[in-house]
């Protein structure tokens, strides 16, 4: 067993795809599959099961991606410390909102006066990121949706609204005209966000206010990716309850309209996390500090 091999298969976990591990591990996906290969022949055990159509990881396979990741790590601090080479990597884990439209802005910022510290982001929901760092995989996450549990704690950094995100069309002009509320859409064709995300977390509990379950709404399609939601929108589909800061481009081009919530536009939490087991570093406490001032300035994610 080799390093490289278990990079590789790392690589190929973290990315669901040969294609894309290798691309960033700049290797061939022949090399990147062979690596794999060999690991499975010399522990005896399917890691990862590949067809045309779907991608799994074997229990296995995510026993060994676990002790691989603190491997690597291990490796990592070792060549630092003995080589002096210590180079500030902050492993960020993070939902879709903070990820898209916030650590672009922030970490740009904070690039300017912190050239040397480099980031590793993960993106995927809030629960699977807020796994991320009970896992001890990543030094803190930025998430959407607070959990419950005793491992991690949570501190709210920034503030964001739910919004109705309808079509252009004469229909929903004609709602704008007369300050619509939610009653106005429970007939409408929705399009729903999956379960794990905090944006959906926040649509149950509006919901739930309006004692109206997902079963009462007209919903025409789920979706797990916020992208095809707002071209679904876009493209007349249907409508959904997304977070402003997701929409705020579309609206500003007039590609769709936006409807407040009730409830001071029901306004949700973004939260930063980190495991309480965890020594973080000083460069790290640094960022999360950085976070928090950034947004603590006045600024808000809309």
């Amino acid at each position: 067993m080799e390093f490289k091999q278990l990079e590789a298969f790392v690589a190929v976990v973290d990315y669901n795809s040969f294609t894309e591990a290798a691309r960033r591990l700049y290797l061939t996906q022949p090399t990147v599959s062979a690596h794999v290969s060999a690991l499975e022949k010399e522990l005896h055990s399917r890691l990862i099961i590949r067809t045309t159509r779907n991608f799994t990881v074997t229990q296995r396979g995510l026993e060994l991606y676990e002790c691989a990741v603190h491997m690597l790590n291990m490796r990592r601090q070792l060549v630092e410390e003995f080589t002096g080479a210590q180079r500030k990597l902050i492993d960020l884990s993070a939902s879709t909102i903070p990820s898209s439209y916030m650590l672009p802005e922030l970490l740009s910022e904070f690039a300017r006066s912190e050239p040397d510290i480099h980031f590793h982001v993960w993106q995927s929901d809030s629960a699977q990121a807020v796994q991320k760092v009970e896992q001890g995989l990543v030094d803190f996450g930025l998430v959407g949706q607070k959990m419950d549990g005793d491992s991690c704690e949570f501190i709210p950094f920034c503030r964001d609204s739910l919004v109705i995100a309808t079509p252009v069309s004469e229909h929903y002009l004609n709602l704008k005209d007369r300050s619509a509320s939610f009653e106005d859409f429970r007939g409408e064709p929705f399009i729903m966000r999956e379960s794990g995300s905090g944006t959906k977390k926040e649509m149950d509990l509006f919901l739930e206010k309006h004692r109206t379950s997902v079963a009462d709404l007209n919903v025409v399609a789920y979706m797990n990716d916020l992208e095809s939601i707002k071209k679904s929108i876009v493209s007349g589909l249907g409508i959904s309850i997304v977070s402003a800061c997701s929409v705020k481009d579309l609206e500003k081009t007039r590609q769709i309209l936006l409807f407040p919530l009730e409830e001071s536009a029901h306004k949700r939490i973004f939260y930063i996390v980190y495991s309480k087991h965890r020594i973080l570093k000083p460069y790290v406490r640094q960022f999360m500090k950085f976070v928090q001032r950034y947004y603590g300035a006045g600024r808000t994610a809309l």
